[in-house]
């Protein structure tokens, strides 16, 4: 009994040591909300719609069964991909999440209208609150035609229309203005066609003005850059700088060099028509920016001049190349090591590789309509969490939910808790450096452990009080023993010596 009250003393004290971790996200001192991985790894106010992540010591993400589930069908491999996850596989992990029971399928719905936030995490901008749809370069095309009206004019450029001819002498009114989705559809071929006064020659003068007039401000590129912004910027950053490149790559396309011997920029007096054939009877549809060719007989209208043409179908298909190339990345080749897009100036078209040949290519574009904050909030955890796991890899643990387990690992240091900072950008840390994290005395298991002290001290006691009772009766069963044992001591010695004396007598 000793030695078990010793063992239930010392197991006592040892328990008032004993700590638990608390989240005081309010700072007010708040003790009663143990730190569990729901509260980390759930989107709420608690944890500024931004996720912590458990991580180990190699950085990896420690995910619960669901979330690995999740994780490995959108075939996020657990050592991390290495480079930025594609909206396809984010997509994936999304619907993942509501099959596992993460979210619901009306979040997860929302969030796919929401467009994928690349940089969360990694000192990206916020994810905006425009809902969106996605679809290849023909439903694009069907979005822009039913809410665009913006045209583009051709007498912008100052130059009068050409009126053509059909074979049976009637006149086709020239087609003056046209829209991004005129110029993408392919229903109609736009050119604007120059024809020299004497068959050889071409002003610099006028190839500089007119090349000028494409590239300035409010010109056709601006138009261009306007029309594709108004569904393709998704306020992302990334939609952004897309646009900002096409524009850029397209202005470069078709700015003069002043060189008339090169191909691509032969310029002269403009005309606009919707039909030009060069000097192999090619429709200038067929070229990448500017074309220059010297005509023979019978050719173009029964004339034998020279003549520069440029198509502004290509032009915008030349526009969506580069933007689409930018978002897939410009390095990125196919499995022969060729460029997945390219426009190459003043060459045949089918030379290049333009996104609207691509029907697997898909768009993500900006439909108008906005989200709740909540919702936005909801994006915004789940892009970040994602693009850790990509970014980290990921390690599944199915005991991490039990909040002592959670704790234990914690406190060992086998875990980590990672949190975004002001930067932007997530960094590891000992839970004790988290000013949200508290760890306190646990009185509740300190008061479970006295309880059990008294009370098995009680029953020590109770069983001392028993020995102790046992003792007396035996100390007086004993005595009584002992009494009777001298008695008959006594008895048998007295009458030894009473015979004896008898027969001594």
């Amino acid at each position: 009994m000793s030695r078990e009250l010793a063992d239930l003393s010392n197991e006592y004290q040892n328990s008032l040591d004993q700590t638990k971790l608390v989240y005081d996200y309010y700072g007010t001192g708040d003790t009663n909300t143990p730190l569990t991985y729901d509260i980390l790894m759930t989107p709420s106010t608690l944890n500024d719609y931004m996720p912590i992540t458990l991580t180990d010591t190699s950085g990896r993400v420690t995910l619960n069964s669901k979330y690995a589930a999740a994780a490995e069908a959108a075939g996020i491999p657990q050592e991390g991909l290495g480079t930025l996850p594609s909206e396809t596989m984010r997509n994936t992990f999304i619907k993942q999440l509501a099959k596992q029971g993460l979210i619901t399928d009306k979040t997860a719905s929302t969030i796919l209208g929401l467009p994928y936030n690349q940089g969360a995490g990694f000192g990206g901008d916020t994810t905006v609150a425009l809902i969106t749809d996605n679809g290849n370069i023909n439903e694009l095309l069907e979005y822009i035609h039913n809410t665009s009206t913006s045209t583009y004019s051709f007498t912008s450029l100052g130059y009068e229309p050409v009126v053509n001819k059909t074979n049976a002498g009637s006149t086709i009114p020239p087609t003056t203005s046209f829209s991004v989705y005129d110029l993408l559809s392919g229903t109609k071929s736009y050119s604007l066609l120059m024809i020299s006064d004497d068959g050889q020659h071409y002003p610099d003068t006028k190839v500089q003005d007119v090349a000028n007039k494409l590239v300035s401000p409010n010109g056709f590129v601006d138009w261009l850059y306007d029309e594709f912004s108004a569904v393709l910027d998704l306020g992302d950053g990334l939609t952004g700088a897309a646009l900002s490149y096409a524009k850029s790559e397209l202005t470069n396309l078709i700015s003069w060099t002043g060189n008339l011997d090169e191909v691509s920029s032969k310029l002269g007096e403009y005309k606009y028509t919707n039909s030009s054939r060069d000097a192999n009877n090619q429709s200038n549809s067929n070229y990448m920016s500017f074309t220059h060719t010297k005509l023979k007989s019978g050719i173009m209208h029964e004339k034998r001049n020279s003549y520069a043409a440029i198509n502004f179908n290509n032009l915008a298909k030349a526009f969506i190349t580069y933007f689409a190339d930018y978002m897939n990345g410009v390095d990125k080749t196919d499995a022969n090591g060729i460029d997945k897009y390219y426009v190459n100036k003043g060459s045949l078209k089918n030379s290049n590789r333009l996104a609207t040949d691509d029907s697997l290519y898909m768009y993500t574009w900006a439909t108008g309509s906005t989200v709740s904050s909540d919702d936005t909030g909801q994006a915004v955890f789940f892009d970040t969490l994602f693009n850790q796991i990509c970014a980290s890899g990921w390690t599944e643990d199915n005991n991490i939910g039990d909040k002592d387990y959670l704790q234990q690992m914690l406190q060992s240091g086998k875990l980590y808790i990672s949190k975004i900072k002001d930067d932007g950008y997530y960094y590891q840390a000992n839970y004790a450096t988290d000013s949200y994290i508290k760890e306190i005395a646990d009185e509740t298991y300190i008061a479970q452990a006295e309880a059990k002290y008294n009370t098995q001290k009680e029953k020590l006691n109770s069983k001392e009080e028993t020995l102790d009772l046992k003792m007396k009766n035996l100390d007086t069963e004993i005595s009584s023993l002992t009494t009777e044992y001298d008695t008959v001591k006594n008895t048998i010695s007295k009458n030894i010596e009473k015979s004896f004396k008898r027969y001594n007598a």
